[in-house]
């Protein structure tokens, strides 16, 4: 038993972001989880999942999509791209390709992919698997050093 107290604490020291599983093998019990977010000492961001009370609002809006940081979410996150920057103001987030669907209120991009989803931290995937899924999904928003990582134009094809 390792008390309500301490929840916040181990989770920052951890990478502020912890699985269910890991605070269970960490000494907690089923019913101290339960109890730490029903009275407010530990922050559910999605089922299974919890952040620590500092966690930057963007990364806890992603978790609240069931995954971290990805694609022009991610850019801009690490200050790549500008806020305003890119073709919607929805999360990009990724998510494991089997993983299930959560419902939410609010609209995100769903990026599914296994390979991504272990590429960075728990905050953000890395910043290359960020820069290929842009070039794929919001080309237009890549900063213009990655310009040259933008798929070929579709029509280029018919002209050959």
């Amino acid at each position: 038993m390792r008390g309500f107290h301490s929840f916040d604490e181990y989770i920052s020291q951890h990478g502020g972001v912890l699985s269910r599983s890991e605070l269970l093998d960490a000494g907690w019990s089923a019913d101290e989880v339960r109890l730490g977010v029903r009275y407010g000492r530990l922050h559910r961001l999605c089922r299974g999942w919890y952040g620590a009370r500092d966690l930057p609002a963007a990364v806890r809006g992603a978790w609240a999509h069931g995954g971290p940081l990805a694609c022009v979410s991610a850019l801009r996150f690490h200050d790549l791209i500008d806020a305003d920057v890119g073709p919607d103001h929805h999360p990009h987030v990724c998510r494991p390709a089997r993983a299930h669907r959560l419902r939410h209120a609010e609209p995100a991009i769903i990026h599914w992919s296994d390979e991504a989803y272990r590429s960075g931290t728990r905050w953000s995937v890395a910043i290359e698997t960020a820069l290929h899924q842009a070039a794929r999904c919001a080309p237009d928003a890549l900063p213009e050093a990655d310009q040259w990582r933008r798929p070929p134009s579709r029509w280029l094809d018919d002209l050959g």
